[in-house]
């Protein structure tokens, strides 16, 4: 079974539409964090219930929407699907953690807190915000994995696919920028190892070839061939593990390293950079890295990988090529995904 990627949108610090990111203008990145241009909850989804909606909610929201109103997915669309699935990378809400942990500090005792505040705490709650919005009533699926997230959201649309669970899936990542996500990478990062934090949601249309829905309404963008794992010890072990992992996939999607014409590596700096992209030239000797959109981005977290893949999508190349998204995260896992790009 082909997986097709028919469709995309993002909210990033390039922009808010595909014209933004497609036209990308990378000029000296601004000091400081990179955040969504001009995204404002109310502007983007209207007053009717946004008036407590986290950032994060807020942008996988507005972008599932634009997809859906991309492609006319909707219930009562030319493409109607009643069981549109949904997969989605996050991080782990900490600024809703945060300020519901901050209310039992400041509440009048008995220390009650408000319990509106406590679904959003929950890493599934802007997938389930967004098909409650949309009444998406396929399966709905939250990642939690760092910055390998995206890609364990695109393995596991690829599953529910193959396992006849939904024929169209939008397949996702999301990450905010809050003070509590500041202070926690201030503390838990050495200086210097990572970019300055970043924030956005980018978010792909994931149909099969044999659904011929959308895929028989327009050329496909791109084909995922293959999504490979693995793990990691030690920061020494990172090269050996994504060489390895690397290899996997290129056997899996039954490609040689002489077919790759360009890879998109994560935005990692520091020994773990460094070794990821040692790991890309032990298989690939000299390729083409797609490295345009890091700096202006930042790091996206949970979904740097989703932008990977989209910085690939609209750089342009010769019709077919197949290309690379490789990733490395803090608790030792590596990944790689291999695509054809239409």
């Amino acid at each position: 079974m082909r997986t097709l990627i028919t469709a995309w949108a993002a909210h990033s610090p390039l922009g808010r539409d595909a014209n933004a990111h497609i036209n990308a203008a990378l000029g000296e990145p601004a000091s400081g964090p990179r955040l969504v241009p001009g995204f404002d909850i109310r502007e983007a989804l209207g007053r009717k219930k946004t008036q407590s909606m986290e950032r994060a909610t807020g942008l996988a929201v507005a972008v599932v929407g634009q997809v859906l109103g991309r492609l006319g997915l909707g219930p009562d669309g030319p493409f109607s699907d009643p069981e549109i699935g949904l997969v989605l990378s996050v991080s782990d809400n900490m600024q809703a953690v945060v300020d519901f942990a901050g209310d039992t500090w400041s509440y009048p005792k008995p220390y009650q807190v408000d319990p509106g505040k406590i679904p959003a705490g929950l890493m599934n709650f802007h997938a389930g915000q967004c098909a409650i919005w949309y009444q998406l009533k396929g399966p709905n699926a939250t990642v939690c994995g760092s910055d390998a997230g995206m890609l364990s959201a695109l393995n596991y649309a690829r599953r529910l696919q193959r396992g006849g669970h939904a024929r169209t899936v939008l397949c996702g990542a999301v990450e905010e920028y809050s003070p509590a996500r500041a202070a926690y990478e201030a503390a838990s990062t050495e200086p210097g190892a990572r970019r300055p934090a970043g924030e956005g949601c980018v978010v792909f249309a994931l149909e099969t070839a044999e659904s011929a829905t959308v895929a028989a309404s327009a050329q496909p963008l791109a084909e995922v061939l293959a999504v490979e794992f693995g793990v990691y010890l030690d920061v020494g072990d990172v090269r050996s593990a994504l060489s390895a992992c690397i290899g996997r996939a290129l056997d899996r999607a039954a490609v040689s390293a002489e077919k790759v014409q360009a890879v998109a590596p994560s935005p990692s700096i520091g020994a773990r950079g460094s070794a990821e992209l040692s790991a890309i030239a032990d298989v690939l000797g000299e390729v083409r890295l797609a490295t345009a959109w890091q700096d202006a981005l930042g790091d996206t977290r949970a979904a740097a990988a989703g932008f990977q893949i989209l910085e690939l999508l609209v750089t342009p190349g010769d019709p077919g090529q197949v290309v690379l998204v490789t990733t490395s995260d803090d608790e030792g896992r590596v990944a790689c995904a291999v695509l054809r790009i239409w």
